[in-house]
């Protein structure tokens, strides 16, 4: 691995469940779901000299080795993009490039957002020094809650995608549906005729533009017993997300706001502002237990530019405590056991597994064929927000999370960019068609 790539990985470890997964059954999903990119990749093509590409990662994260991994593989065969991490920026390195020198910027998020700007012809800059390319659609959200770039517009249909193809640099995986749970939302009802046979449940949802809007939906849905599920805007990694019961013991209006409040400190801590707006409301759904935990489980899906198609790769299950503890009525579902990949203390479990597998009440085919909706899910976004931009934005991958609920059906939860980690807990044999499709998508953005 490059030098300055090794050192910003370094400082953060992580335990890995790859070596668990099933290779039979995570090749399976992997050949058996694969769909059509909805674009041919463009020819392969030299990158002009003096390109400069932004690869930011959320600072002390495990995540960040999987960005490290995937830029590595870029770097063996683009060899003269120089390294510039954190440190270097700091120091003035990218003052001292020269015009036609390549950079590959590698560094937390927090450190290039005071140096990001948007120049006159909507390219995205580092220290005036203009971007071809980002390897991650959420610098947008910075970008907007910076003030930098136009959230999307206020709109009674929770629907609606924001826009974000009319910045010149490319962004991979620039569809805005990453950023907004509500759009995402809609989208599984529209195409929710591919999960039928996987016996669906679909949460409502709503969208509060501002605090008022926030209060009145939370009202209605509490008032009829519903628990509510909070998220904000442009964030990943579980940022801000909040839980409000009907029988939370607080006044309704008081616990509005304090859900309201600590979501925006929670922003502000990993973002830098207090602005989740605006905030998805949803219904809460009961995820089947193991081993007493609440879960949801990970579908990747990843372009293989071989064969200009969208594969599905199992990734993990993710266990959590349930948000309101083992009171009755809440919480109070099947718990089933896993053996063989217990781990003490560990919180996550290998998705294709065959024990985890059963634990969940999935069998091969249905992983199969979640799988196959989690690729259609994003290949029909691609097609979706390039025929609004007319933009052909690069695809690289992404991932999809699901509940499975007692009753053994499924609930798409959300649809996480190329901003998704955890990539190094799908079997090792795998673990390089990230990099080669973001390799791929880098060198399309590339101008």
């Amino acid at each position: 691995m490059d030098e300055a790539l090794w050192c910003a990985a370094q400082p953060v470890t992580e335990e890995s469940v790859a070596h668990l997964q099933s290779e039979r059954i995570t090749r399976q999903v992997y050949e058996r779901s694969a769909v059509p990119m909805p674009t041919l990749p463009a020819p392969a093509r030299k990158v002009r000299r003096g390109s400069t590409i932004l690869w930011p990662y959320p600072r002390g994260s495990a995540d960040v080795i999987d960005r490290a991994n995937c830029a590595d593989l870029f770097l063996r065969t683009h060899s003269e993009f120089r390294v510039v991490t954190e440190d270097g920026i700091g120091h003035g390195a990218l003052a001292r490039a020269g015009a036609a020198e390549s950079l590959l910027l590698f560094c937390p998020f927090d450190a290039v957002l005071p140096r990001l700007s948007v120049t006159p012809d909507k390219l995205i800059a580092v220290d005036g020094r203009a971007v071809d390319a980002v390897a991650s659609e959420m610098i947008v959200g910075f970008l907007m809650r910076a003030g930098l770039w136009p959230k999307p517009l206020r709109g009674g249909h929770f629907a609606q995608l924001p826009v974000i193809g009319r910045l010149r640099t490319r962004l991979v995986n620039g569809t805005g549906i990453a950023l907004f749970k509500a759009a995402q939302m809609a989208h599984f009802r529209r195409h929710r005729r591919d999960l039928s046979d996987l016996s669906a449940t679909l949460p409502r949802g709503r969208v509060g533009w501002n605090r008022v809007q926030v209060h009145a939906v939370s009202r209605e849905w509490l008032t009829r017993g519903h628990t509510v599920v909070y998220r904000p805007f442009a964030s990943s990694r579980g940022t801000g997300v909040s839980f409000l019961s009907p029988h939370d013991p607080r006044g309704r209006r008081r616990a509005v706001e304090e859900v309201l409040d600590a979501m925006g400190a929670a922003m502000a801590d990993s973002y830098g502002r207090a602005d989740p707006y605006p905030v998805t409301l949803s219904t809460f759904v009961e995820s089947r237990r193991i081993d007493g935990h609440a879960c949801e489980l990970r579908i990747f899906v990843v372009a293989d530019p071989a064969t200009a198609a969208i594969r599905a790769i199992p990734g993990m299950v993710c266990l959590t405590r349930p948000p309101f503890g083992e009171r009755a009525g809440v919480g109070a579902g099947l718990s089933a056991s896993v053996n063989s990949v217990a781990v003490s203390g560990h919180r996550e479990l290998p998705l294709s597994d065959p024990d985890v597998l059963s634990a969940l009440g999935l069998s091969v085919d249905k992983l199969e064929r979640l799988g196959r909706f989690a690729v259609l899910l994003w290949s029909r976004a691609i097609i979706a927000e390039r025929a609004v931009t007319t933009m052909a934005l690069p695809f690289a991958f992404g991932s999809v999370d699901f509940l499975v609920t007692d009753d053994g059906g499924v609930t798409p939860l959300e649809m996480n960019g190329a901003n998704v980690g955890a990539q190094r807990a799908v079997h090792p044999l795998f673990l390089e068609a990230f990099g080669r499709a973001m390799r791929a998508a880098l060198v399309q953005g590339l101008r």
